[in-house]
């Protein structure tokens, strides 16, 4: 990428605008292939290809891994860090909600109200509901799981810790919905359950980062949501936030229904003091 910063000031008309573009979306720009990216951008395919030769590539292709390799680096925890918070540099927990509150406000702005009430139908009309993700994604695929189990019956959480995932990806159909939460640094396997999910025909919702992410492309509704951190770590804070739009708008779609499942969940709690009430002792606990 330090060629194309260095040609950025040097380059005019159709090269400057390709140049621009690059710099400015190395996300699309890293994984479209010319023609795309040439149309996108505005210009002919010759001018992009002379573009990058013109910077000092051999040609589009070594420019292209050049951008993919800037992403890559980009996306490695300790550079994140580093480019949040520099060494020395000041920091308040305010500078940390502030950028969770700026993650939040995009979905509004990213998510349509049709992709929003496409999902919301999936998850209505769909006979099971998987739900997948891995690393710092993980915890909330388990909450969604848990708020939608609570909800409706058939919602299956698919982990990898053990192999229970081979059973669910052979319930996969055209009759049910795979919920995907994959942002950088896209886990493979929630990428490949994703790519499972859509040859069985099995319905995919994607939350993800962009349209151009693995799983986009796979995927019957994007739901694109911020998950830039203060730190090394994805932030869960809007991708929870979307979460609880889902469910909210799925439970009061079916409302009575709702209503009489979480009674007997309460029922079932009661009965064996799974809360604490401070009127008992008792405890389901190996201990007692």
């Amino acid at each position: 990428m330090q060629k194309l910063k260095l040609a950025c000031t040097r380059f005019k008309g159709a090269r400057g605008k390709a140049v621009q573009f690059i710099l400015d979306h190395p996300e699309i720009a890293g994984f479209l292939s010319i023609r795309p990216l040439a149309e996108k951008i505005g210009i002919s395919t010759s001018s992009l290809s002379r573009m990058a030769v013109d910077v000092g590539y051999s040609g589009f292709q070594e420019m292209q891994k050049d951008v993919q390799e800037f992403l890559r680096r980009k996306l490695l925890p300790t550079v994140r860090m580093e480019q949040a918070v520099p060494e020395r540099g000041r920091f308040s927990f305010r500078d940390s909600l502030r950028k969770d509150m700026k993650s939040i406000e995009h979905i509004l702005g990213d998510v349509t109200d049709q992709q929003f009430d496409r999902a919301v139908s999936l998850l209505l009309e769909s006979r099971e509901v998987f739900v997948v993700g891995l690393g710092t994604q993980y915890p909330s695929a388990v909450y969604f799981t848990g708020i939608m189990k609570q909800i409706r019956e058939r919602v299956s959480l698919i982990s990898q810790e053990s192999m229970e995932y081979l059973d669910c990806f052979s319930r996969f159909s055209s009759r049910d919905v795979l919920v995907s939460i994959c942002l950088p640094r896209y886990a493979v396997f929630t990428f490949r359950t994703a790519k499972e999910a859509a040859e069985a025909g099995c319905r995919v919702i994607a939350l993800t980062d962009n349209i151009l992410s693995p799983t986009a492309g796979l995927a019957d509704v994007v739901l694109q949501v911020e998950y830039e951190s203060m730190s090394f770590f994805n932030s869960n804070v809007a991708v929870m936030a979307l979460l609880n739009g889902l469910a909210t708008t799925v439970a009061l779609n079916r409302r009575d229904a709702v209503l009489e499942r979480v009674r007997k969940f309460s029922d079932i709690a009661s009965r064996w003091n799974i809360f604490h009430s401070g009127k008992s002792e008792e405890s389901t606990g190996d201990g007692q």
